[in-house]
């Protein structure tokens, strides 16, 4: 790191941690919400990647608003977040296990096939605190800059007996249906042959390394390795909020499904209205404080914040517009 480099690093660390106390100083607190003991988060991704770096940002600054309440988060990879789930499911409902979920695909991966869960009868939304966008995306050295170009590869490959590889973190993600779908969508589910990774670290590595042609990736991860890689359509209807660089598939008049995932905090069914409603409230206070705006903007990371209802509603809304997606996505894997 450069001399430079350290000032400016040390520069921003410093306003960030000045930031944090004058926002724990200057804030006016919560209270607790009746807990008494530390908050575990769990989060169904390893750590380091986006979803974890929502819980992370969550856990350092919920104290700010819940009278000091320390919260930690704990990593509980695998199955599209399905033992996240399932460890939750089991919790004591009293507000000190919750979860972090990428609803897209923690929804998606319980509707397209049966986890044992029902998301809306063994969870109860807190609040929505962030969105990220699916973004398709390719190598630089590629030569590729269009979605239309990353088809045509597609069918010049399928025209020549080979099939695209494409990856994803786990069958039953968001990145998985959504991109399924666009495939399905434009005749080329069957030259392609998805490959499955845990989580979006070996996602990306998998399309640095060569060892697949296009992969599924968050938009907010795409500036960090934009000297190696490049995104060429969102999986939405209207550009990040963040990282709107990035051009939509609408707008490149192709058919796709928007698979835009809601990150929101989750208690076990059964947790008392006052508790979800007193979390959801404190969660409310987070858009305002500084160390929780700027860490999220550092991260490249987009700020939505919706009540316990609204969460629930707009929940709601998702799962009947991806049913269709989904049962189509299920007869094509069933094939």
């Amino acid at each position: 790191m450069t001399k430079t480099n350290r000032r400016t690093f040390g520069l921003f660390l410093g306003a960030s941690l000045a930031a944090l106390t004058a926002t724990t100083a200057t804030t006016a607190m919560a209270d607790n919400c009746g807990l008494t003991q530390p908050i575990k988060i769990i989060v169904g991704y390893g750590a380091g990647g986006g979803t974890d770096g929502y819980a992370r940002v969550l856990a350092a600054t919920l104290p700010d608003v819940l009278d000091g309440t320390p919260a930690v988060v704990i990593n509980r990879p695998g199955g599209a977040q399905v033992a996240a789930m399932k460890f939750v499911k089991a919790a004591n409902p009293n507000g000190t296990t919750l979860q972090v979920v990428a609803m897209g695909g923690g929804l998606m991966s319980t509707m397209l096939r049966d986890q044992g869960i029902s998301w809306f009868e063994d969870f109860v939304p807190i609040a929505q605190f962030g969105v990220t966008n699916q973004a398709l995306v390719v190598r630089n050295d590629s030569g590729i800059t269009t979605a239309q170009q990353l088809i045509d590869l597609i069918k010049e490959k399928g025209a020549a007996g080979e099939r695209a590889r494409w990856s994803h973190p786990g069958r039953g993600s968001v990145s998985h249906v959504g991109v399924t779908a666009f495939l399905a969508r434009n005749g080329l589910l069957d030259m392609t042959q998805d490959v499955p990774y845990d989580g979006g670290a070996g996602t990306r590595n998998a399309l640095l390394s060569g060892e697949v042609d296009f992969s599924a990736s968050g938009a907010h991860t795409v500036p960090a390795f934009e000297d190696q890689e490049t995104a060429v359509g969102l999986l939405s209807d209207e550009r990040d909020p963040v990282v709107d660089s990035i051009p939509t598939l609408q707008e490149q008049g192709l058919d796709f499904v928007p698979t835009s995932s809601p990150i929101i905090l989750a208690a076990p069914a059964g947790a008392s209205p006052e508790l979800v409603d007193c979390l959801s409230a404190a969660v409310g206070k987070l858009p305002e404080n500084v160390a929780f705006s700027t860490m999220l903007k550092k991260a490249q990371q987009a700020i939505r914040y919706r009540n316990a209802a609204d969460t629930e509603a707009n929940l709601r809304a998702l799962a009947e517009a991806w049913a269709p997606t989904i049962a189509e996505v299920r007869e094509n894997l069933a094939d």
